[in-house]
Formats: C-alpha cells, structure tokens, sequence
C-alpha cells in the first residue's frame, strides 16, 4: 500500500553492541481504500460516501516517530497540520481519520504500558498491561530497502461500541472484530518493538498491517552520536484502559444525544471497515 523510497533506510552500523542498541524510526500509514465501506442512511448519496472515503484515506496517510532501545520505547505521531479540507461535495461534512492517542510508550521487561491521551477536550493517562499478540512466525521473506525481513502474523480479537442515532432514542451495539494482523520483522535489528504498539517479535517490524490500515518504515537511524532519552509520558489524569473506554462512550452518547439527525428522524451512521 505504501511504496518505499529507495535510499531511505540505512544499514546496521560495525560497532554496533546489542546491550546499548538504540534507535530511531520513521513510518508513513496508509489507509486501503477499496476495503472502506460506509453505509448511511437514506439522505447519504453515493457521491458522499465517496467523498468520506477519500477524505478518511487522505487523513490516514500520517507520519509517526518511534523511538527504542532493547527494553522500552515511545510511539508518537508526527505534529503537522490536517490535511483534510472542508471543502468537496459532502454538504460541508468533514471527517477525520484518528489512530488513538498521542505519545505512547511500552516497557515489554516490565509488562508496562502508558499513553497520554485526550477524550473530548479533556487529558488523561492510561495505563494498562501490554496485550499479549500470538505470533506465528511464517517464514517468509522479503527485502525492504538494505534490510531482509521474515512476516508474522496474529489473528486480533476485539470488542468496540457503535452508535445509532434517530428522532426519539440513541441506540448502543457491542461488535466483537477479527482482524488479521502483519507484521515484517527485521532480526538484523534486534528489539522487540514496531508501529502502533506493536510488539513481541525477535526484530524491529518495519512494515505493519491491521486491517485496512498499513504502517511502513522509510527511515532508521541506529546509535545515533546524542544519546536518546525515553520519557514516560506523564501528563492527564490517570486511568485504566477500561476506564477511558467508559469515558469515551459516555461522551459520545452525550454528543450523539445533541446531534441534528434531520428531516424525518432518520438514522445515520458511518461504518468503516465492515
């Protein structure tokens, strides 16, 4: 989905010592578009369900940061300004692709996970157990830039809340999802880390696909000459990962509630992805 620019990736150095090993990476994502379904109600006219499908894949294309050594590392996307526009020919609708929080980071030695994050406005840390992903290590093999890369792959099982909005009530539905997750490990790169949280390989993960949604790495730079300072995140209030999902969901129902539905009380809904 993403194709690598020659060049960008750059080689293990000579020197390099496993018990210091830190770094720097660089990844694009991506969304598929074909594989974005949005259904509507009546009043959604095929050209407004295109024009949220381009506007959903050209929010998704984001660059992100990680920053690692052998024990722990943070994930955080890249400041830069929305490349959505208002404008197109959805009636003024604009929508915007959201990954999840901000800085991330994950301590898999320690079992520790921590994410800054902001739920309508409002900042709060979350901190959680690391999700335990079962590899299976597939043997196959590719190049990516100067690197040789084995895939992996796991099967994700998760549960998430839809909304459903009419004249008279808002309605709540729990789905459970099963996506295939994979990942392109490096062993030439030995830390268990790689994009979006992503762990648990004997190599960083260069290239990354759940869903419709792809990361690939264009840039790695190893033990570079200032040494890299790991910060956990710290600011928000702190929460578990159940408690921000609560939260999240009681907000949503609460702006749900506010939402103009329209001529005749009909229903709509975005569905992404099935």
């Amino acid at each position: 989905m993403l194709l690598l620019i020659p060049g960008l990736l750059v080689g293990l150095t000579s020197n390099t010592n496993a018990q210091n090993f830190e770094g720097i990476a660089t990844y694009q994502s991506s969304m598929d578009l074909g594989s974005i379904d949005v259904a509507g109600g009546g009043n959604m006219t095929p050209d407004m369900q295109e024009s949220i499908r381009k506007q959903l894949a050209q929010s998704a294309q984001r660059t992100y940061i990680l920053t690692f050594n052998v024990q722990e590392a943070t994930w955080k996307e890249e400041a830069e300004l929305d490349p959505v526009s208002n404008s197109g020919g959805n009636s003024g609708m604009q929508v915007r692709f959201s990954a999840g929080g901000g800085l991330s980071y994950l301590n898999p030695s320690k079992n520790e996970f921590l994410e800054e994050t902001e739920i309508f406005g409002k900042k709060f840390l979350v901190t959680d157990e690391l999700p335990e992903f079962r590899w299976k290590i597939t043997g196959e093999t590719k190049k990516i830039g100067d690197y040789t890369v084995t895939k992996a792959e796991h099967m994700d099982i998760s549960e998430r809340t839809v909304f459903a909005l009419s004249d008279t009530e808002t309605t709540t539905e729990t789905r459970t999802d099963t996506t295939m997750v994979t990942a392109w490990f490096t062993q030439q790169i030995p830390v268990s880390q790689g994009p979006a949280n992503s762990w648990g390989l004997p190599g960083l993960i260069l290239e990354f696909k759940t869903g419709n949604l792809s990361y690939l790495c264009t840039k790695v730079e190893l033990n570079p000459k200032t040494p890299i300072t790991i910060e956990k995140p710290s600011k928000g209030k702190r929460v578990t990962r159940a408690e921000a999902d609560q939260i999240n969901d009681e907000k949503m129902q609460e702006m749900m509630k506010k939402y103009d539905t329209g001529d005749g009380g009909e229903t709509r809904i975005i569905r992404i992805g099935g």
